[in-house]
């Protein structure tokens, strides 16, 4: 389809005799037109006057996709004749189901990490915005026609899982849950403050894992597989997977980390504090610290998670060096620069980071080694009933299968909603409203859309449409401009932008849906050419939703 934008620019290159950049804009107000070009920095061999540019513009552009060009000021506005622009939208959209994609990443692989949370108890609703934000990634991706591998760093050989060895020779049961974990975690943790030799019995059990005892191994590994198991069971509950799991102690196991650091070593960067503990000097690094190190081992020399962490992005960019991707939290953010500067120091380029803020819960963040904090599993549980509550008050019943799709729109849509750099404050009624910033309004939206397209008994398909209604062109316009809001996606990864637009595009449709009745509609030409234009709406808001992570519903 014709990019309308880069038809401008191209004509006013043309026009002027020159390749500088020109800007497109769209107007604010609707009477200045749908595109707009400023002219106060053009310049051209005999005018000098913005004005008198914009009348050269003007007089000399082709009219093919335009009612009229008007000159305000220094700018030159474009109005769209509405027939020819509709008709190559309509068409379009009506025969590409992957409409808003552009395939960019045709024959092009990319590598996504995140989430990676300790497997040492269930995963809270705070940790559930990183996996979110990375499914959101993965899936744009991969709509944009990437090759997209979902990677999952488990830690299985740090500090936590060595508390956890502990706490179930403690207090462990036999037949010991996934559920059971995280009590034991509190539980170990508090008694570490009053009893010391808890904490050094950890470290004990670290190194003699590093040093191959095989019997502190499978505790290890018994714990780590359980609660790896847990936690992808509940990330399954809101249509999260991942493709491939590496394991710090690979790292280990393989004496990767010892080649690290005589990497590091051979670079002059590998230096050992009072302690004992070997770090890298990030020194001439843009460290925002008072002191830009690394610390990679204890005194005892037995591996940090940072020295583990290292081999493992060494991993990656050997997978992929071209496109690889990591998503954190922002206060992952100095840690992430200082890995970067130790990768260079090794001659390797970082993946590229995507940070977000935090999440909470009447006002409180959530913390996993003190118990304060708000189970994902407990929270899809609150959604749930919440739901089913607002049903019933309704008179209303609902599937299995719709409730658990409007419990994923609820959360996915809710927490994407708000810009990645800003804190979520979530809140459940607003949620799951069926009116609003919500989930279940866009959903409902579709489910309007389902039940005019079903009350036709027609193939609506032509390439003359016929639209009246002011807000019919204001919609074709939303949707003429998708695939440039996705393409700008794969630069910011910032999922609000497209909720946003899904937002705005559904309040358009509902406002066209109390304003015309399309199955009544006498004109047959303006009821076909509605027939396509809302089966178009559905089309965009089914690839938008996709890339959120929410399913559709037929009905409710």
């Amino acid at each position: 389809m014709l990019n309308i934008k880069k038809y401008i620019i191209k004509n006013v290159q043309e026009i002027l005799n020159t390749d500088k950049n020109i800007i497109v804009e769209i107007p604010k107000n609707e009477n200045m037109g749908d595109f707009s070009v400023p002219c106060f920095n053009l310049r051209h061999e005999n005018f000098k006057n913005p004005i008198e540019i914009a009348e050269k513009i003007k007089n000399n552009f082709p009219n093919n996709y335009f009612k009229k060009i008007e000159i305000a000021g220094p700018y030159v506005n474009f109005y769209l004749n509405i027939d020819v622009f509709s008709n190559m939208v309509m068409q379009e959209i009506l025969e590409n189901k992957n409409y808003g994609s552009l395939n960019q990443g045709y024959k092009e692989n990319m590598l996504i990490e995140h989430t990676s949370i300790n497997p040492n108890a269930s995963p809270h609703l705070g940790r559930s915005r990183n996996a979110l934000i990375g499914d959101f990634i993965s899936r744009l991706y991969k709509f944009t026609g990437y090759n997209v591998e979902r990677h999952y760093f488990v830690n299985d050989i740090g500090k936590q899982i060595a508390m956890l060895v502990i706490g179930t020779e403690k207090y462990g049961k036999e037949n010991l849950t996934f559920n059971d974990m995280l009590d034991l975690y509190v539980k170990i943790n508090n008694d570490a403050k009053e009893d010391e030799s808890i904490l050094n019995k950890a470290f004990t059990y670290l190194n003699k894992l590093e040093n191959g005892d095989e019997n502190i191994r499978n505790k290890f590994k018994k714990i780590t597989d359980l609660c790896v198991q847990g936690q992808m069971k509940i990330f399954k509950q809101i249509d999260i997977d991942f493709d491939i799991f590496t394991h710090e102690s690979d790292f280990v196991y393989g004496h990767i980390t010892d080649k690290i650091l005589n990497k590091i070593k051979k670079q002059g960067r590998l230096k050992e504090d009072e302690d004992g503990r070997l770090y890298a000097d990030l020194s001439g690094y843009d460290i925002p610290t008072k002191n830009p190190v690394l610390v990679l081992t204890r005194s005892d020399k037995s591996s940090l998670y940072p020295l583990r962490d290292l081999a493992y992005n060494i991993f990656k960019i050997k997978r992929n060096d071209k496109n690889n991707l990591i998503v954190l939290g922002e206060d992952q953010i100095v840690y992430m620069k200082q890995i970067a500067a130790t990768l260079d120091i090794m001659g390797y380029k970082a993946p590229k980071l995507t940070s977000y803020s935090f999440v909470l819960l009447d006002g409180a963040k959530m913390a996993t080694r003190d118990g304060t904090l708000v189970l994902l599993e407990d929270f899809i549980k609150a959604t749930e009933e919440k739901l089913i509550e607002a049903f019933k008050e309704r008179n209303l019943t609902v599937s299995k299968e719709n409730l658990n799709t409007l419990m994923n729109a609820s959360i996915k849509y809710t927490m994407l909603n708000v810009s990645k750099n800003k804190v979520v404050n979530f809140n459940l009624d607003k949620a799951t409203s069926f009116n609003g910033e919500s989930g279940i309004y866009i959903l409902y939206s579709i489910v309007r859309i389902n039940s005019i397209l079903n009350k036709t008994d027609k193939e609506y398909n032509t390439n003359n449409y016929k639209y009246i209604n002011d807000i019919e062109f204001k919609i074709i316009k939303d949707l003429y401009a998708f695939p440039e809001i996705i393409n700008n996606l794969l630069e910011t990864h910032e999922p609000a932008t497209l909720t946003k637009y899904i937002f705005n595009l559904t309040q358009k449709f509902s406002k066209l849906y109390e304003e015309v009745n399309i199955n009544n509609e006498k004109d047959q030409v303006l009821k076909a050419s509605r027939i396509v234009l809302i089966k178009n709406i559905k089309t965009v808001l089914t690839n938008a939703l996709y890339i959120l992570g929410i399913k559709t519903i037929d009905k409710m």
